[in-house]
């Protein structure tokens, strides 16, 4: 079974992010890196969906046993470079902990779209993109869900304490 620590998501997005595939963190992982209180157990990223990013993609996701959650014991389904190259979200384990591959998040905001609006930090010695904590409230607060709720205000919370500091 993967590890769930926080260590071991912070190892996956830091093999990520060295094995040049083009991305940006999005999701509970983006908000805790910026200061948000948040506990989460993926990564979730959306990647450069063209044929070239994808391949390095596929290649990293092979490296670390890539496959999607929640199917039958025995039946392990492997992303493929078709999918990867679609809107769609692609829930995966990996060795190292869940992985979600998000062709395209609320509103259809795809890599491009969101690229103006992040930020980049260092993970484990790793440049990474990651979407602004401002954009990631925007896409959430429009959501019903309760949970995406809690993230807003979470989010926000973390947005005043760093404009006071």
């Amino acid at each position: 079974m993967p590890s769930q620590r926080p260590e071991s998501l912070t190892t996956l997005l830091a093999r990520l992010a060295a094995s040049g595939t083009d991305f940006l963190l999005v999701g509970g992982l983006a908000a805790a890196a910026q200061g948000t209180a948040l506990t989460t157990v993926d990564v979730d990223v959306v990647h450069r969906r063209d044929a070239e990013n994808v391949r390095r993609l596929l290649a990293f996701l092979q490296s670390v046993g890539a496959r999607y959650r929640g199917r039958p014991p025995g039946q392990v389904l492997r992303p493929t470079e078709a999918l990867l190259l679609g809107e769609g979200h692609q829930l995966l384990s990996t060795d190292l902990g869940q992985l979600d591959v998000l062709g395209a998040i609320e509103g259809g905001r795809d890599y491009a779209s969101l690229l103006p609006e992040s930020v980049e930090l260092t993970v484990e010695g790793q440049r990474v993109r990651v979407v602004k904590l401002e954009t990631l409230a925007a896409l959430k607060r429009g959501s019903r869900s309760p949970k995406d709720q809690l993230v807003v205000a979470m989010i926000e919370q973390a947005l005043r304490t760093r404009d006071r500091g």
